[in-house]
């Protein structure tokens, strides 16, 4: 408060422009306890004394999704646009740890023509100069701008005594000249946590006697981004594609931070992944067919996500408080989306909560069955089940219900008149509440079953209610069922084998390809900090405990290994859960395990049959291709080989056309091995930053204990792999569809409290090979639906949305939700073209 405070009221002449990092959250958290200074705060923005934007937060570049930045960038215009303010024309990244490949489409599908930046950039390979054109896959362009060696803290607290101001001076030419490419230069004056200099004006004033005949003013970043945009127009500039993620021997890359504080990075990614794709498209199914508007309360249950953006506290380069605040977001994300949730599908169905709570004897216990995806899909559903087995009252009066398992496997015997497969893997006996706005909630007694079920077809993002258990289906056929014999489980796809030592085999049947010994653990010392690990030798040995079949099938066989890591009093527990489904060519993995060590790093192998394969890895709006880290090592900072894992990792044989792919639900670190992949389940160090390492001598950031960091306690991921063909538009489809069936498979969940079966929702379609849904939503002004789609293959695709009900309008737009030109609507169907690795967004109404 005090910064903006300082910066309202100025003193003297001190009225240059101050920039906000480009990201506005200062603001709210400014206006939240100073409202009454928002006319003010408007007028400062207004008249260019402040900056701030286009960012919410200013994030880190390479965790996120592109959907989340895209988040990122609404919100920050949203701040802007309440205070009747405009951010600068630049996506101002000074600090990130690397950059995607889209985000000169990001920075154009919000009219932003400049990215400027530092780490990521500049190693050996770069072309020389601070300028370049930066061309996204999609073909998208931006001007670039590279800051020097020293980045963003070259012009901080500048001298205004005249031979102080020539020293430094030439110190900062010294880092200018050479790479001015376009004759213009940017120096920011300040740094991490810096108010305004003091005495700015003559500090100023000494640095333009000093520079003479260089010349040298003050200036906003939105005039120097207009400055480089025309001086750049019609100069021969660099070309760069791809992402940026080599400053080695510039400044320091610290890559090495995408396993610190793993399992908060993974629950950021089923927090992002959630809204963007099991939250915001219901609800906007639901307002596009009537219903209320969701769109300020998705607003609400994004912002929490967001503030972990900031690339410090998604990095995990932060102090434990830092880091426990990133849980606490975490988890009320959770709270809100499960709820918008719920209460959008309810309006899908058309269900009363207070018409439904009153008659509670007509009660009928309804699966809801919801498809997350954007095709029709058959398979096997993961779905809960629940059965009543007592009121259970609360208040005064109230006795104790005895509930026991065996009376809860009675009931299950004698009134489960089911008729369509399903297969019991759990069950519990829970109390639950059912609730309603004008009602105190009604506690029962239940037994909820987890199991799975068969379905033949559901429809895209549609929702199906089957009723149970009075009403049972006809039988129905289960395509290539699981069976598990001896030490085997197989659907007659795939198989997963075992020796007597617990080695794996897997095989792709009707391929005839086989994985002789599929995983491998590394347990490695780490010495490193929260910014660069530093391995060592081997610190933990694995044992193997035993592998046992837990689920024969016919619908999912699983198969369970328990391994353990000891030595000196050190430990970790770890059990690796292997499933197969009917009908399914791909071999799921959930690993859960518990962490006694510490200064370890964990990895888990994954052994395929490509042998130094291409690597392609899923990134922010499409995949890119990724080269064996390569160039020599620097003084300042060595090279780590491991690399950002978003939802998977694909390897394809240059000779013998076969390919493999490992999916993954949030870990965000792997390493491409000469015959498989390595993915990093957590690494424990406890220290914020190390000066002595040799991978990067000096402090990274304040010396600070973080013992949270060891990430003692609970870990998991879910992990699975699929064996394909070569590289080619149906299997980059194919590829698209399993991670569909991995992160968002068909699930059901029982509503007790329903009065009657409703009918089928049927939702959005996207048809198109190579076409990969990224977002449904409201658009911002409530007006619109929101379409958009990636194109994931280097040819142009037709595609089409089938919107399930009669479409008035649709535009063209960008990611901005701007729209762009009119598009032609035949019914529920909106065609268009989509070009090479194009970002297509539509709005619909």
């Amino acid at each position: 408060m005090p910064l903006v405070d300082e910066l309202l009221d100025p003193v003297g002449d001190s009225r240059s422009s101050f920039l906000l990092d480009g990201q506005t959250v200062v603001l709210e958290d400014y206006l939240d306890v100073r409202p009454d200074r928002a006319s003010e705060v408007a007028a400062a923005l207004r008249e260019q004394r402040l900056e701030a934007g286009p960012w919410f937060v200013l994030a880190d570049g390479l965790i996120p999704g592109g959907e989340g930045l895209v988040r990122n960038l609404l919100a920050g215009r949203r701040t802007l646009q309440a205070l009747r303010a405009t951010p600068p024309p630049v996506l101002y990244c000074p600090d990130s740890f690397g950059h995607p490949a889209a985000l000169p489409t990001l920075a154009r599908g919000f009219d932003t023509a400049v990215v400027v930046l530092w780490r990521g950039y500049g190693g050996a390979n770069a072309p020389d100069g601070d300028t370049a054109w930066w061309s996204a896959p999609a073909g998208d362009r931006v001007v670039l701008f590279h800051l020097t060696p020293s980045g963003y803290e070259l012009a901080a607290n500048l001298p205004s005594e005249p031979q102080a101001a020539r020293a430094r001076w030439a110190r900062m030419r010294g880092e200018l000249a050479g790479r001015a490419t376009t004759g213009a230069a940017l120096l920011l004056n300040g740094a991490d946590h810096h108010a305004r200099q003091p005495d700015l004006a003559g500090a100023l004033a000494a640095l333009r006697d000093a520079a003479a005949p260089d010349e040298v003013r003050a200036s906003s970043l939105a005039e120097f981004a207009r400055d480089l945009v025309r001086r750049s127009s019609d100069a021969p500039l660099p070309q760069l594609r791809g992402e940026l993620r080599d400053s080695y021997g510039y400044t320091w890359t610290l890559q090495g931070t995408l396993a610190s504080r793993a399992g908060q990075k993974r629950r950021y990614a089923l927090r992002e992944r959630e809204l963007v794709r099991d939250v915001e498209p219901w609800a906007a199914i639901a307002r596009f067919n009537g219903g209320a508007s969701r769109r300020q309360l998705m607003n609400a249950a994004w912002r929490p996500v967001l503030l972990c953006q900031a690339h410090d506290t998604l990095c995990g380069t932060g102090v434990d408080p830092v880091a426990r605040a990133m849980d606490a977001r975490l988890e009320s994300a959770a709270v809100q989306a499960a709820g918008l949730r719920e209460d959008a599908i309810l309006d899908l169905i058309g269900h009363d909560r207070d018409a439904a709570r009153a008659p509670g004897e007509r009660w009928r216990s309804i699966l809801l069955l919801r498809n997350r995806a954007p095709r029709a899909r058959s398979g096997v559903a993961d779905v809960s089940l629940a059965l009543k087995l007592a009121d259970v009252p609360v208040g005064p009066g109230s006795s104790h219900v005895s509930l026991s398992a065996a009376r809860a496997a009675g009931f299950l015997a004698t009134r489960w008149p089911f008729g369509e497969p399903v297969q019991i893997l759990d069950m519990a006996v829970v109390n639950e509440l059912t609730e309603a706005p004008r009602f105190y909630p009604d506690n029962d007694a239940v037994v909820r079953f987890d199991a799975v079920a068969w379905v033949d077809h559901a429809e895209p993002y549609g929702v199906t209610a089957f009723e149970y258990p009075e009403h049972p289906r006809p039988e129905q056929t289960v395509p290539y069922p699981v069976v598990a014999r001896g030490r085997s489980v197989s659907n007659g796809r795939i198989s997963l084998r075992w020796d007597a030592a617990g080695r794996l085999t897997f095989e792709h049947l009707a391929a005839g390809r086989v994985i002789r010994s599929l995983l491998d653990w590394e347990s490695r010392r780490d010495g490193g900090d929260l910014y660069t690990p530093s391995i060592r030798g081997r610190k933990l040995a694995p044992r193997l405990l035993g592998t046992r079949v837990l689920h024969p099938g016919p619908l999912r066989g699983v198969v369970e290994q328990r391994w353990r890591f000891a030595a000196k009093g050190e430990r970790v527990d770890v059990a690796v859960r292997f499933l197969i489904d009917a009908d399914g060519a791909h071999l799921r993995m959930h690993v859960v395990g518990e962490n006694a060590a510490r200064d370890h790093r964990l990895r888990l192998r994954v052994r395929t049959d490509v042998r130094d394969g291409i690597t392609v890895a899923d990134a922010a709006f499409g995949p890119v291709e990724r080269a064996p880290a390569h160039g020599p090592d620097a003084r300042m900072e060595r090279r780590v080989h491991t690399a950002p894992l978003h939802r998977y990792v694909s390897q394809f044989a240059e000779q013998s056309g076969g390919g493999a792919t490992l999916f993954a639900d949030g870990l965000a670190e792997y390493e491409s091995l000469k015959d498989g992949f390595a993915v990093t389940l957590l690494r424990a160090v406890g220290e914020l930053s190390r000066s002595n390492l040799v991978e990067r001598p000096g402090h990274a950031g304040w010396p600070a204990p973080t013992p949270d960091a060891q990430c003692q306690g609970p870990f998991e991921c879910h992990l699975a792999l699929l064996l394909h063909g070569a590289r080619s538009s149906a299997v980059i489809d194919e590829i698209e569809r399993v991670a569909d069936d991995v992160l968002h498979p068909l699930v059901g969940e029982t509503l007790r409290s329903a009065l009657r079966v409703p009918g089928p929702v049927h939702g959005m379609a996207l048809e198109g090979e190579g076409l990969a849904l990224s977002a449904v939503k409201e658009s911002e002004d409530g007006e619109w639906l929101v379409l958009r789609c990636v194109n994931l293959v280097n040819e142009e695709r037709e595609g089409t949305w089938r919107v399930g009900r009669i479409a008035e309008d649709a535009q063209l737009a960008r990611l901005d939700e701007t729209p762009l030109e009119p598009l032609a609507v035949r019914g529920d169907a909106i065609a268009f073209r989509a070009p090479p690795r194009g970002v297509v967004t539509i709005l619909v109404r």
